[in-house]
């Protein structure tokens, strides 16, 4: 686990995240699927060895989630907004792009909530720690 805290511009807290840490091939492809919700204050982060062109999808989840894509130093450079996927459909057909080292998924809306956008920085703490 890890601890991700957002900051603006001036560096005000925006808001704080305990985040669960998917940096291997499974955990990535697994992600928060299969998973009935998330408490408010909890996320995932994806880790990657460097900055690349990415694409989630919704597979198998029933709640929506925010898609933060952060680049390798630490700044946020796209939101997505996924709401969950309608009964019956294959969340893998919803597709949402990026490029980043990191990516972080929160609540549905919560980057809206705490007036989170692109250009905030993300600090982790905690990575890589037992």
């Amino acid at each position: 686990h890890a601890t991700v805290t957002v900051l603006d511009g001036n560096g005000t807290e925006l808001g704080t995240v305990r985040v669960a840490v998917a940096d291997t091939p499974e955990k990535r492809y697994t992600g928060l699927s299969k998973t009935e919700s998330l408490p408010a204050d909890r996320g995932m982060l994806f880790t990657y060895d460097s900055e690349r062109e990415l694409t989630y999808v919704m597979r198998d989840m029933s709640f929506g989630i925010d898609i933060v894509y952060v680049g390798a130093n630490g700044t946020i450079k796209s939101i997505h907004h996924a709401p969950e996927p309608p009964e019956g459909e294959d969340g893998e057909d919803y597709r949402y792009p990026g490029e980043g080292q990191y990516v972080l998924e929160v609540n549905y809306e919560w980057t809206t909530r705490h007036g989170v956008e692109p250009g905030d920085r993300v600090v982790i703490e905690g990575l890589g720690e037992e």
